[in-house]
C-alpha cells in the first residue's frame, strides 16, 4: 500500500512526505512510542473528509503504559474498546461527564469510551501531536508541529464549515492556521485542568456545536446514546 493510499482523501490535505519522515524518524527510534505506529494515523482512518464535520483537537497521547502497551488508541482522548467506567482516564471521565451533562436526568445511557462512533459521524478526534515517547508527556509536540499546523491550514481552506473545538492552550496556539472566514472555533480548558481542579467542564460546548451543525445541515452529532 503507497502512503496516498493509506491516507486516502486526506492526501490532499496531508504533508504527506513529512508524514513520512516523521514516521521513518519513530520507527528507527529505539524508545517506546505511544500509540503504538500502526495506530498513530488512526483517527484520520476512521474518519473521511466527506464526513468531516467536527475537530477535537488536544495536546498529545496518553503518555502511560498499562502491561507493556499503550494507552493510548490514535483517538484524542479515547480509551480501549470495552474499557468499564471506573477504568476511564481523567481526561475521558471528565468528558464524558461534560457530554452527558448529569444536571439533568436521563435515561439509561450508552457511551463508547473508544469514542470510535464519533468518528463515524464526522468528528475527527485529532491531537497537536499524533505521538509521544512513553512516560515523556509533551515529548512529540516539536516533532509534530509543522505537520499539524500544514493540515490545519489547508483543510480548514478546502473545507468550510467545520467547527474546531480547541481543548487547552496547547490547540489553542493553532487557532492562527484556521481560516475563521470559513469555520468556526469553539474554546474551552483542557480535560486534565478540569480533572486537577476536581471541576466539571462546562456542557454548553457539545450543544453550542450540535447548535452550528443544525444549522447548517439539519442535524448535529450524537454524543451518546439513551435507551
Amino acid at each position: 500500500m503507497t502512503i496516498e493510499e493509506y491516507f486516502g482523501e486526506w492526501s490532499r490535505v496531508a504533508d504527506l512526505k513529512e508524514a513520512h519522515s516523521i514516521m521513518k524518524r519513530l520507527a528507527d527510534s529505539k524508545v517506546k512510542v505511544c500509540p503504538t505506529l500502526a495506530d498513530i494515523f488512526k483517527a484520520i482512518r476512521l474518519c473521511p473528509i466527506s464526513r468531516l464535520r467536527v475537530v477535537i483537537l488536544g495536546c498529545d497521547p496518553y503518555n502511560n503504559m498499562v502491561e507493556g502497551r499503550p494507552v493510548a488508541t490514535g483517538l484524542a482522548f479515547a480509551n480501549p474498546p470495552g474499557t468499564l467506567e471506573e477504568n476511564y482516564s481523567p481526561s475521558l471521565s471528565i468528558l464524558r461527564e461534560s457530554v452527558i451533562d448529569y444536571t439533568i436526568p436521563h435515561r439509561r445511557i450508552i457511551f463508547d469510551p473508544s469514542l470510535e462512533k464519533w468518528e463515524e459521524q464526522g468528528v475527527l478526534m485529532l491531537n497537536s501531536a499524533l505521538s509521544c515517547e512513553a512516560g515523556r508527556e509533551g515529548s512529540h509536540l516539536q516533532l509534530w508541529k509543522p505537520f499539524i499546523m500544514s493540515l490545519l491550514t489547508i483543510l480548514s481552506r478546502q473545507v468550510p464549515g467545520i467547527v474546531y473545538v480547541l481543548m487547552g492552550t496547547q490547540a489553542q496556539s493553532l487557532e492562527p492556521y484556521i481560516d475563521k472566514r470559513f469555520n468556526h472555533v469553539i474554546r474551552i480548558r483542557h480535560p486534565t485542568e478540569y480533572a486537577r481542579t476536581g471541576t466539571r467542564m462546562p456542557s454548553d460546548i457539545w450543544r453550542q456545536a450540535n447548535k452550528i451543525l443544525i444549522g447548517q445541515n439539519g442535524y448535529g452529532i450524537e454524543w451518546y446514546y439513551e435507551y
